[in-house]
């Protein structure tokens, strides 16, 4: 679709209302004809925290907001725009869970950016991180295994507590791409017209940073 030159409303899912289905009602209400440039709905996902910015998943409403079916309704009458975190995804996640349980056994493993990714022995090199902009006192946070009590150390740029809530994803992975891919694939089902790429941060290996 060619994305509208024109007003457009950007508003967490429970900011006006309390929920999508107050939302659309809002909208219907006294908003019928203004927002043409269409619906920017701030992370309507199951979030651990960040004001949804730290998403478990992008495959389900947070259900205090509703069902895909309120987001549908919406998209019936405006242009859906949603984030997708890029960046990161919770620690809370299934996905992150799974790696927390099994460390590098875990069919999940490839989707974070683990220290050896960045540094082969999995040594943080303080020339390079001085030359970073940093967020957080370090860029990274430790993590122990469950089955192994092994130390993990994987890249977190955001977050305020340690270890961050908020845990980045490696986007040169393939199993990364393909994650987003079905993500991308329920958006469009589910009538999103526009996606943001929040929180990008590219991973280059030649300088690492």
């Amino acid at each position: 679709m060619t994305v509208k030159n024109k007003v457009q409303l950007i508003t967490y899912p429970d900011s006006l209302g309390g929920d999508l289905k107050s939302l659309n009602k809002v909208l219907d209400t006294y908003f019928k004809d203004t927002f043409k440039g269409g619906i920017h709905i701030l992370p309507p996902f199951p979030s651990s925290g960040d004001r949804g910015f730290a998403p478990l998943t992008y495959d389900k409403i947070e259900p205090a907001f509703g069902t895909w079916e309120g987001i549908r309704k919406i998209g019936e009458k405006h242009d859906i725009l949603v984030d997708i975190m890029v960046n990161h995804i919770s620690q809370k996640s299934e996905f992150f869970q799974d790696f927390l349980k099994h460390g590098k056994k875990s069919k999940y493993a490839d989707l974070f950016l683990t220290l050896d990714k960045i540094w082969p022995d999995e040594k943080p090199v303080q020339e390079d991180i001085d030359k970073m902009f940093l967020r957080r006192d370090l860029p990274y946070s430790k993590f122990t295994i469950e089955e192994t009590g092994e130390e993990e150390m994987v890249w977190t740029t955001f977050g305020k507590q340690d270890p961050s809530e908020q845990i980045d994803l490696d986007i040169n992975s393939l199993k990364v791409k393909e994650l987003f891919t079905e993500f991308f694939k329920n958006f469009s089902k589910q009538g999103v017209k526009i996606v943001r790429l929040d929180c990008s941060w590219i991973y280059n290996q030649k300088t690492r940073y």
